[in-house]
C-alpha cells in the first residue's frame, strides 16, 4: 500500500490536481469529501461536523483517523492512494504513518502546494457549485455561459457555506497554526515536494506529475 499526500492550505487547488492523478491510477482519498457526504446524508458525524466547518474550524482528529483507518483496511494491499486534505495536523500525521505500519504500506510523496492568502480568497469567495452534478465554476475565472446556472444541468448554481470571505480567511489561520507545521514533519523525513501553485492549473499539474514520476 503506497500513499502521497497533497499539502497545501484550503483553495490551493488540491482537488484540481487530484483529477490528473487520479488518471494516473490513484485513489483519491478527501477528507473533506467524507464529511461533506456525511453532511449531505445528515449523520450525527455530518451534523456535528457541519457546525465546525461552517464555523471554519477542524474536525476532531479521532473521528477524522477512524474514518481513513476503516477505509484502508478495507482496501487492497496494493492501492495507491492520493490523500487530499489528509493529514491536518500533527497527532493525525502521526497516528496516520503507525495506521500505514500495521497495513505495510508507505508515504512516497508529500507534495506541498504554496499559494498567497488573498489569490486563495478570491479564488474560494468566487466559486460556485451545481448540487446536482457537482461542477464548479468560477465567477471570474470559470463562470458559465448563462447567468448563474450550470451548464450541464441548467440548476442554479450554490456557493459552499464555508465559501465567505471572514470564514475563509479563518479557515487560512487555522491551516497555519494546525497544518503548517506538518511541513516540518515531513522534511525532517525527506518527504516534501514543493510545487508553486499560483500559476495556471495545466502548469501546476505537469510540475506535480514531473514530480510524482
Amino acid at each position: 500500500m503506497k500513499a502521497v499526500i497533497l499539502l497545501g492550505p484550503p483553495g490551493a487547488g488540491k482537488g484540481t490536481v487530484s483529477e490528473v492523478l487520479v488518471e494516473k491510477g490513484y485513489n483519491h482519498i478527501s477528507t473533506g469529501e467524507l464529511l461533506r457526504e456525511r453532511i449531505r446524508q445528515k449523520t450525527p458525524l455530518g451534523l456535528e461536523a457541519k457546525k465546525l466547518m461552517d464555523a471554519g474550524q477542524f474536525v476532531p482528529d479521532d473521528v477524522v483517523v477512524s474514518m481513513i483507518r476503516k477505509l484502508l483496511e478495507a482496501s487492497s494491499p496494493d492501492a495507491e492512494f492520493l490523500f487530499d486534505g489528509f493529514p491536518r495536523t500533527l497527532v493525525q500525521a502521526e497516528k496516520f504513518d503507525e495506521l500505514l505500519a500495521s497495513l505495510n504500506g508507505t508515504i512516497d510523496h508529500v507534495v506541498q502546494l504554496e499559494c498567497p492568502a488573498d489569490t486563495i480568497v478570491e479564488r474560494l469567495v468566487g466559486r460556485r457549485t451545481c448540487r446536482k452534478c457537482g461542477s464548479v465554476y468560477h465567477v471570474s475565472f470559470n463562470p458559465p455561459s448563462k447567468g448563474d446556472v450550470c451548464d450541464v444541468e441548467g440548476c442554479e448554481l450554490t456557493q459552499r457555506s464555508d465559501d465567505t470571505e471572514e470564514t475563509v480567511r479563518k479557515r487560512l489561520k487555522v491551516y497555519a497554526e494546525r497544518t503548517a507545521p506538518l511541513i516540518s514533519y515531513y522534511e525532517a523525513k525527506g518527504l516534501i515536494q514543493q510545487i508553486n501553485a499560483n500559476q495556471p492549473i495545466q502548469d501546476v499539474r505537469a510540475d506535480v506529475l514531473k514530480v510524482l514520476g
